[in-house]
């Protein structure tokens, strides 16, 4: 990357962001940095750098009844699409209060779940909810800091790619770089965590950190309910066994169908939708999944009236970049399901499960009588625990070898 020398600008200080304040400065953010930064990156920690993947751009003090310092960080990460670009990310950053314990605070990197596609749909500009503040207050107490990013093109400008796993490993490992980078009581010491969409973020990360972030130490990953979007899911996801009825599928191929349309605006998407399908593509880039699902069901599409002949070949593209970039991971993994997840099924989970002992990694996978979001909590006994032994160097017992 080259050297990059700018003028220096008059300070600008914020002593807190709310809604508003970070609406505003979402919309006059650029959408897309490569080589050097621009003038208006807004913050004077570094005008006169080399611009890489992980450097961090700006850091805000957010008010918070959190039991925590809260920030909102902005930073750099790789451009999926084009290895030679970069993209411009955002992240929430909590450290807990008090003297950090030697070493400095180790992290957790929470990866969420899939939220929609606009950028006020980030975690960082809706602000932490009361669930959410119930799982921060968890891991808090435990004495991780926590750096949960959201994923490019959602609450920076920039081409939202759902599900594209490596997109959201590098945000993973780079928002944590980016952290590490301006509050030095952060440890090199990492858990990677998600749920659905965040749960493949953080096995991707897994996969990923040895050669893209070598610096950080990966002591293992949880993933709550991961997507497997291997050969057999897709088709379950395009043929259905019952096509003539609403399934989660209707929103989740809508919204990926938009995500691709951003990312490729050549894309015929007509080829993949029937008319009525059409109609919905703009609410799913539009809202937030939480409004979207719920109208996507009372539309009354189903696989069967959404989809035309040519969908397989039109959605091709983010059936490929949903692929995981490795199975092999070198730290152990525990994964979690719901029984009664209507979202991302058992079976693919058990599939994936099957493929990351096959290829060497050490599993424990659990399953949970619950539903894709209630998997979450059901959950936070154990990964509590798992995250304890591995911060005191145990290895969780895997269950590659055992008969499940």
């Amino acid at each position: 990357m080259p050297y990059c020398s700018f003028r220096r600008k008059p300070e600008r200080r914020l002593p807190g962001l709310t809604a508003l304040a970070s609406l505003l400065m979402l919309l006059t953010a650029g959408a897309a940095l490569s080589g050097c930064a621009s003038d208006d990156d807004g913050d004077n920690w570094s005008v006169s750098a080399p611009v890489s993947a992980g450097q961090a751009i700006r850091l805000d003090s957010v008010p918070s009844h959190e039991p925590a310092s809260v920030y909102r960080l902005t930073y750099r990460s790789t451009d999926a699409r084009n290895p030679q670009q970069l993209v411009r990310v955002s992240a929430q950053v909590l450290v807990p209060r008090g003297r950090a314990p030697a070493g400095g605070w180790p992290v957790l990197a929470w990866a969420h779940g899939e939220s929609g596609l606009h950028l006020t749909c980030a975690p960082s500009v809706m602000g932490i909810g009361t669930v959410q503040a119930h799982f921060y207050d968890g891991w808090l107490r435990q004495g991780f800091a926590i750096v949960a990013t959201d994923y490019p093109g959602m609450g920076e400008p920039g081409a939202p790619l759902l599900l594209n796993a490596r997109s959201e490993g590098m945000s993973v490992l780079d928002s944590v770089r980016a952290a590490r980078e301006r509050l030095p009581d952060l440890s090199e010491n990492v858990v990677l965590n998600g749920h659905a969409q965040g749960g493949q973020a953080a096995l991707a990360a897994a996969a990923m950190a040895s050669t893209y972030a070598p610096h950080l130490r990966i002591m293992g990953t949880i993933a709550a309910a991961p997507p497997y979007l291997d050969e057999q899911t897709v088709q379950e996801l395009l043929h259905p066994a019952n096509p003539r009825s609403f399934s989660p599928a209707v929103p989740e191929l809508l919204t990926l169908g938009q995500s691709l349309v951003e990312a490729d605006p050549s894309t015929d998407i007509n080829e993949a939708f029937t008319p009525r399908g059409q109609r919905l593509l703009h609410e799913a880039g539009s809202m937030c999944a939480s409004d979207f699902f719920p109208i996507a069901k009372r539309s009354g599409l189903t696989p069967a009236t959404l989809l035309e002949p040519e969908a397989d070949r039109v959605l091709a593209p983010v059936f490929d970049w949903a692929k995981y970039p490795g199975f092999s991971l070198p730290s152990p993994v525990l994964i979690e399901s719901g029984a009664q997840d209507l979202h991302t099924s058992t079976s693919q989970q058990k599939r994936l499960v099957t493929r990351l002992c096959a290829a060497g990694t050490a599993v424990t996978h659990r399953v949970h009588d619950a539903s894709h979001n209630g998997t979450l909590a059901a959950m936070t006994t154990e990964a509590h625990s798992f995250a304890g032994q591995l911060l005191q160097g145990t290895t969780p017992r895997s269950d590659c070898n055992s008969s499940r």
